[in-house]
């Protein structure tokens, strides 16, 4: 039987639910408590049987509906029965409550301002000393304490007690409960400071790391039912408000993380060349890609009187904070090496730098590996010492791009270490790519790492192009495999040529064909087109064309042997002087010596080896070279053979 208290708030409830059901269809809905009828609407009764009823067997309450049937309804209106039925226990539970405590009505009143106050309190610190101050006032006590022990952080305590006691006596206490959360009750014994009496422990409910306690000391008296539900309201408030201080904790100190980062980001990308020097002969290009946070890659490029160029890359180890502080004062110790320090030599700036920065390292136990190198323009020599940075990887025209090992230790390991020197005398066309691991240990979706071999890859594919252009490249091929996934570390590096004399490009243009005969006739037009727009004689064009197929030819004959699913990339660059084929294929290699290629004697009828021997004898340079799986051809014509 409902309760006179809860008939007004059941009768509000059915009438907005009695209305919904006659916009549904029904003529009329009754209400029943224990069979009794309490409520009834529109107009008068119906003396008919209903054509649906429901009922909560919990609160007796029991609906019936006219002029509306059927099996979906039948679920509609017994869910709003249970629903009402919840309602109406919960109201009865509250009104329970309310007159249990009707003579400390003033106490509910502080549990509502406890509420609003602690809502607003966005620091760990507000939120204790509300919670010791309400509490003290609303269970009428001594005085009350609350604990926050965060890890790596210090405990946090905050008291309001009429005689303070020393922190340590009350973290004291809040660590046994914590080791015996069920042992809640403390009174006077020899684990708990003299004249703290009778001490009841609360947990107050937080994410699994932070542990948190509220005492309350109570007067010389039994706790009381109505105290022990007022208690629990008290902890669970104050849990959730504890909880949405430690969520705004975290975020100002990710905000404050993040500006941190993103300044530390600014003073790396400060450090690094803001432009790049211009040398004749050399075509060189740096550039790095920074991750999510900050790192440890730096490089620098710089040219003077007495070493034409000069540069470095390099790789901190680890990540983070420490790794930028310690890439800064490499980086800045290195220029000022180059700027002040005369040497000419390499490794020496090396030595240096291992000599002057090993304690540091040591101290946090890091090392650098860096890659420092000399080109003079004039003679074609590099100087190079390598510290342990790789991939650096040596690309030339005429023989297959090879990995150049990082075969000495890395800088901040060994004291008085002696770094070598090494030297390559370098050619027109020749090409240095220095990257940090964020470019070979890139992973796709199945863990794969990147590595070395695709990179070598493009830069074959792309060695006619700038150093500019051959970056991009890597760059764009890597970020793709590595997907949409957060780029995990960064990516630096630093791409020289060899230019010579080189004349600018003039038009440039690439495809892919299959090894198939028809194919083979759009290259050739290709060819036409761009050799017609950059002004080449029609003699010339013929010659080009001519050598162009009969490569293409060859390779569809003996590089595929006419499996017609091979691809040929085909790349065409026309400069102020020359016209540059080049052409790529996963086919059989070459196994005949393309320096003894003649002209065959006619007078042999031979059905074969004429198609080099022409190509040879069109052509001003002709090269082949095998890599990677993989066939590289060049051709090229000068305008100044004609």
């Amino acid at each position: 039987m409902i309760v006179p208290t809860l008939m007004q708030l059941c009768r509000s409830e059915f009438e907005a639910l009695a209305k919904t059901w006659l916009l549904l269809g029904a003529i009329q809905v009754t209400l029943h408590d224990d069979g009794l009828l309490i409520a009834h609407y529109p107009g008068d009764l119906l003396a008919a049987e209903p054509d649906l009823s429901a009922s909560d067997p919990n609160s007796g309450l029991s609906m019936h509906l006219y002029g509306i049937k059927g099996a979906q309804w039948q679920i509609v209106a017994d869910a709003q029965m249970h629903l009402l039925g919840r309602l109406l226990g919960s109201e009865g539970e509250m009104d329970s409550l309310t007159g249990s405590l009707v003579e400390t009505q003033d106490r509910l009143v502080a549990l509502y301002d406890l509420t609003r106050a602690t809502r607003g309190a966005m620091e760990i610190r507000d939120v204790l000393c509300l919670l010791a101050v309400e509490s003290t006032r609303l269970l009428d006590a001594h005085g009350a304490f609350a604990v926050v022990k965060i890890p790596d952080q210090a405990p946090i305590i905050h008291q309001f007690l009429d005689s303070p006691y020393p922190n340590e006596s009350l973290l004291l206490v809040a660590d046994l409960f914590f080791l015996h959360p069920e042992d809640n009750n403390f009174k006077e014994c020899s684990a708990v400071p003299p004249g703290l009496g009778n001490v009841v422990m609360l947990i107050l409910s937080v994410r699994p790391q932070v542990q948190a306690c509220l005492g309350i000391l109570y007067k010389s008296r039994e706790i009381s039912s109505p105290d022990s539900k007022l208690l629990k309201a008290i902890t669970d408030q104050g849990s959730a408000s504890l909880d949405n201080a430690l969520f705004h904790l975290e975020a100002v100190e990710s905000a404050r993380l993040e500006t941190e980062m993103t300044l530390a980001r600014q003073v790396q990308t400060a450090l690094l060349p803001q432009s790049l020097p211009k040398i004749k002969g050399v075509d060189i290009y740096g550039i790095s890609i920074p991750a999510s946070q900050v790192g440890g890659d730096f490089f620098f490029i710089t040219s003077n009187s007495e070493h034409a160029l000069t540069f470095y890359l390099g790789d901190v180890t680890g990540k983070g904070m420490p790794a930028a502080l310690l890439m800064s004062m490499t980086n800045t110790s290195a220029r000022s090496a180059i700027r002040y320090m005369p040497f000419s030599e390499p490794h020496i700036l090396i030595d240096r730098l291992n000599n002057d920065l090993l304690e540091d390292y040591s101290a946090v136990d890091m090392f650098v590996t860096i890659f420092v190198g000399m080109f003079d323009p004039d003679t074609h020599q590099l100087l190079f010492a390598n510290a342990g940075q790789s991939p650096v990887i040596y690309a030339s025209p005429n023989q297959e791009t090879i990995l150049l090992e990082a075969d000495d230790l890395p800088v901040g390991i060994f004291e008085n270490h002696h770094y070598s020197m090494k030297s390559l005398n370098l050619s027109q066309g020749d090409i240095l790519v220095i990257t940090t691991d964020g470019f070979n240990e890139t992973s796709n979706e199945k863990g794969e790492l990147f590595g070395i071999d695709r990179m070598k890859n493009i830069i074959n594919r792309n060695s006619h192009r700038s150093a500019k252009e051959i970056a991009e490249s890597l760059c764009a091929a890597v970020s793709e495999y590595g997907g949409s996934d957060r780029q995990e570390d960064d990516r630096t590096l630093l791409i020289m040529k060899v230019t010579g004399d080189e004349k600018p490009v003039f038009h440039q243009t690439e495809m892919e064909v299959y090894a198939e005969y028809e194919q083979l006739r759009i290259p050739a037009q290709v060819l036409r087109e761009v050799c017609s727009a950059a002004g080449v004689s029609e003699d010339l064009i013929g010659k080009c064309e001519l050598a162009l197929q009969e490569l293409l030819t060859n390779l569809v004959n003996h590089a595929y042997e006419g499996n017609p699913q091979g691809v040929i990339r085909v790349s065409i660059q026309v400069t102020a002087d020359r016209v540059i084929m080049q052409t790529e294929d996963s086919g059989n290699r070459m196994e005949s010596d393309l320096d003894s290629v003649e002209m065959p004697d006619p007078l042999l009828l031979q059905e074969s080896g004429y198609g080099m021997a022409i190509i040879k004898g069109l052509m001003d340079e002709v090269t082949y070279r095998n890599g990677e799986g993989k066939n590289f051809w060049l051709l090229a014509k000068n305008y100044t053979k004609e």
